[in-house]
């Protein structure tokens, strides 16, 4: 029980409007066909947390962040490439990665992401 609860407070969005809000990120965005839909969830100054719905055969071109970053895998399956070295990645999965590390992705499946930025 004491684990669940600590699982569960990544869906409360405190900071923003005062209130507990529980939300599932799943349900929060959606997919377009032949399409790529972004939603950011979380704006402030040190960093955002933002949504990612990736149709089948989608993806990101190589590009580099500022900041580290964290990919979680909410459903579905990514070749996501880092400095041309491809991981798999699937449900549940989550993978860290380095400030200005080339990258890019391409979603096997309908895919959706959660991107958790930090900025120093």
């Amino acid at each position: 029980m004491f684990r669940e609860n600590i699982t569960d407070d990544i869906s409360h969005d405190v900071l923003t409007s005062g209130k507990i809000e529980v939300k599932n990120f799943k349900d929060q965005i959606g997919y377009q066909q032949d399409s790529t839909v972004i939603k950011t969830v979380l704006k402030k100054q040190n960093g955002n947390v933002v949504l990612f719905a990736f149709d089948k055969d989608q993806g990101l071109i190589e590009h580099s962040a500022s900041s580290e970053a964290l990919i979680y895998i909410i459903e579905g399956e990514i070749d996501f490439i880092i400095a041309g070295e491809t991981y798999l990645l699937k449900d549940g999965d989550s993978l860290k990665l380095p400030v200005k590390a080339p990258h890019s992705l391409f979603a096997k499946e309908k895919t959706k992401i959660l991107l958790v930025v930090i900025s120093e």
